[in-house]
């Protein structure tokens, strides 16, 4: 059954009305009628089930009829701290992420940004995993929040257990070493393009982050934070039907 994502919240047993994107989808896209049912997701634990009761031009409307608790959100709390890339690379990202399991998602400057996209973008990102969370059944999206400076992204991280950043200059390796369990915060810090300045550096491992080599080739950004949260969540057991 087809999945579309709204902004407000679902009640079993009320009609609404979806414009926008995901009328769009059903009427235009998916080529839905009246009588065809289908699952919303609001951001919250529960899939609902609805019945198109109506379609306009403008809109098409749906009538509540079951909810069911998602399966499908993560247990883990992991959050990704990505120096800002370009946008397309960015979306990348975050598209990927969704599918993960990671649930939020803090952009940040650092000395090395090549990227022009620097603020005003976090809607935009948040509407990527938004979309993303219908192909991989999530109901609550990855989370993105506003973009910060390096220096706030460091205080943020005594919010966490296991801090881990990837670090291109790291020549041991430490993935095997690490006590990952779910009941641990975890951040995973990956740089821009240019990666991170020895400054940088230093100022992670100060506060307690753990320099994690991804291998004897250097990867580019978008490519080790997909590769860095893919193995965390493997670890975490979030790949497990347990």
């Amino acid at each position: 059954m087809k999945r579309f994502f709204v902004n407000f919240d679902l009640e079993v047993g009320k009609t609404y009305k979806i414009d926008g994107i995901e009328h769009n989808h059903i009427k235009n896209v998916m080529r839905m009628s009246i009588g065809d049912e289908l699952i919303l997701v609001c951001a919250d634990e529960y899939d609902y089930y609805a019945k198109i009761v109506g379609m306009s031009k403008g809109d098409t409307t749906v009538n509540i009829t079951n909810k069911e608790e998602n399966v499908y959100n993560p247990v883990s709390n992991v959050t990704v701290f990505q120096a800002l890339v370009k946008s397309d690379n960015m979306n990348l990202i975050i598209q990927k992420l969704t599918e993960l399991g990671i649930r939020t998602f803090v952009p940040f400057e650092s000395e090395f940004i090549t990227s022009k996209d620097k603020f005003g973008k976090t809607s935009k990102f948040q509407e990527v995993s938004n979309q993303s969370i219908k192909q991989c059944k999530r109901s609550i999206p990855l989370k993105v929040e506003e973009t910060v400076s390096f220096a706030k992204m460091v205080e943020k991280l005594k919010d966490y257990d296991i801090i881990l950043f990837a670090n291109e200059c790291e020549r041991q390796d430490k993935l095997n070493a690490l006590d990952i369990s779910k009941d641990k915060k975890v951040a995973i810090i990956i740089g821009s393009e240019g990666g991170f300045s020895e400054n940088e550096i230093s100022r992670l491992v100060t506060s307690g982050a753990k320099s994690i080599s991804l291998g004897r080739r250097i990867l580019r950004a978008e490519t080790a934070s997909i590769a860095l949260s893919s193995v965390v969540m493997f670890l975490l057991g979030e790949w497990s039907y347990e």
